[in-house]
């Protein structure tokens, strides 16, 4: 899998780690999200149906999987996270930790009205209407 620049940015609230990307062109449930000790890795894959069919003038959109990681400037709790994912944009919060719990979170997909939104509390994968 190839190290994109997928750009990330992180937050610290009073007792919370906030991380936020944009992620245009994924489906929620291809993306995965991991803590492993204080090391965050977000994978997935970009579509880009019928692109290789077509003859390309510019192309500044790669398809294709991706995985971006990083450490975490603090101890959190992934298994407590809580994601979203509307309109091409993936935040993950996460509450602080006196040490690390290492978790997963793959997102679930849901209706299409108005864009994507899951949350993950807990062990639980439950859609937020």
């Amino acid at each position: 899998m190839m190290e994109r620049g997928l750009p990330l940015n992180v937050y610290r609230g009073a007792q919370r780690l906030m991380v936020a990307t944009t992620a245009p062109g994924l489906e929620p449930q291809n993306i995965r999200i991991e803590v492993e000790g204080r090391r965050l890795s977000i994978r997935g894959a970009v579509r880009g149906l019928g692109q290789e069919r077509k003859q390309g003038y510019l192309r500044e959109w790669t398809v294709g999987p991706y995985e971006r990681a990083v450490d975490l400037p603090e101890s959190v709790d992934a298994s407590r996270a809580n994601a979203s994912y509307d309109n091409g944009v993936l935040v993950v919060i996460f509450p602080l930790s006196p040490r690390p719990i290492s978790g997963a979170i793959t997102l679930l997909k849901v209706g299409t009205a108005k864009g994507q939104r899951i949350r993950h509390v807990g062990r639980d994968l439950r859609p937020v209407g």
